[in-house]
């Protein structure tokens, strides 16, 4: 019960900030807009940014650790 908690925990932690991120698109084309990208390649290359920014932080704990 406990291992099971803690894994939906996990995900929880893991997709609940994505699914918030998709439903608050609300200044996301101001933004591709200025830069003269379209919403599309915007997303694209944020989604690029958050996994690479999300792996050296990882690489980083581990290394701390």
């Amino acid at each position: 019960m406990k291992k099971l908690i803690l894994i939906s925990l996990t995900f929880a932690a893991v997709f609940a900030p994505d699914l918030l991120a998709a439903v608050d698109m609300s200044n996301v084309s101001a933004r591709a807009s200025s830069l003269n990208m379209t919403k599309q390649d915007y997303a694209f290359a944020m989604a690029i940014a958050g996994t690479f920014s999300g792996a050296l932080l990882g690489l980083f704990i581990w290394k701390v650790k």
